[in-house]
């Protein structure tokens, strides 16, 4: 098969034990090792992040060449994974979380689905969802597999999993990468100018990662500033033509009824509808 590199961002409050398990599982736990894996490390971070690098580059050394960048100031996801995107020497470019942990199967489904599909720009997959323990699943996030339905549910929501894709990098170039000015709405902005430039995206529906949603993953989803980044996906949503001021209009109020909306009906939400494909 084909070579590929993985690129991953790790800032400080980033945990270094979750840290060594998302490298343990792109990694020893692969069927198919990728040929290279980039890490960013965005600004400064805790020693024993630091040592979980240095140990984890050893291990890799001989069979998989490891690429290091420090940023001596922390820019944010989109700046941290621009400039590792260019520092990536294959054309395939598999994205991983720094607390997710990528399922074995992972690299070789992609990297033989890719080679097979070259019309594809970018390939997606489901996700497994955990809190504590890796092994008890608690809910699951399927995304559509066909183009056409992945433009359908663009939008209204993110029709792929980010941690789950792999891309190809000249094609992502050419779009011009990901948005730095675009609050944490950097993939779907993405995935929208690939959609605009004319390539193609797909999901698999296989569960590619498994996705830690404990640690105040329904907390960090009340922020209101999660509506102001809203509203600027939905203007250039608009100015693509991709929706109507009347469909703009609605996921402006569904984006603050979920807001808003108490914990336990945000959980409720969560299972109900934001889910499923």
């Amino acid at each position: 098969m084909g070579k590929f590199s993985v690129l991953m961002s790790v800032y400080k409050g980033d945990s270094e034990i979750f840290l060594r398990r998302a490298l343990e599982s792109i990694s020893v736990d692969q069927i198919l090792k990728p040929t290279q894996i980039v890490l960013v490390v965005d600004g400064p971070v805790s020693d024993k992040i630091l040592d979980i690098i240095m140990q984890f580059e050893k291990i890799v050394s001989d069979s998989i060449e490891f690429t290091l960048i420090k940023k001596e100031k922390n820019a944010g996801l989109a700046a941290a994974l621009n400039t590792g995107l260019s520092a990536c020497h294959y054309d395939l470019v598999a994205r991983m979380d720094s607390d997710d942990i990528a399922l074995p199967h992972r690299f070789s489904c992609q990297v033989d689905y890719m080679e097979n599909h070259p019309e594809t720009a970018v390939l997606g997959g489901n996700i497994t969802e955990f809190e504590e323990d890796e092994n008890i699943i608690v809910d699951r996030r399927e995304v559509p597999a066909e183009h056409v339905d992945i433009i359908k549910m663009l939008k209204t929501r993110n029709p792929v999993n980010h941690m789950t894709v792999m891309y190809r990098k000249d094609i992502i170039e050419k779009v011009g990468g990901y948005c730095e000015n675009f609050g944490k709405l950097e993939d779907y902005k993405l995935w929208v100018d690939v959609v605009v430039n004319g390539y193609k995206i797909h999901n698999l529906q296989d569960n590619l990662v498994n996705v830690r949603v404990g640690n105040g993953f329904i907390e960090r989803r009340s922020n209101k500033r999660e509506i102001e980044d809203w509203d600027m996906l939905q203007k250039y949503l608009l100015s693509t033509n991709m929706i109507t001021k009347r469909k703009a209009f609605k996921n402006k109020l569904y984006i603050r009824a979920f807001i808003y909306m108490p914990k336990w009906m945000k959980k409720i939400a969560y299972k109900t509808v934001l889910r499923k494909k």
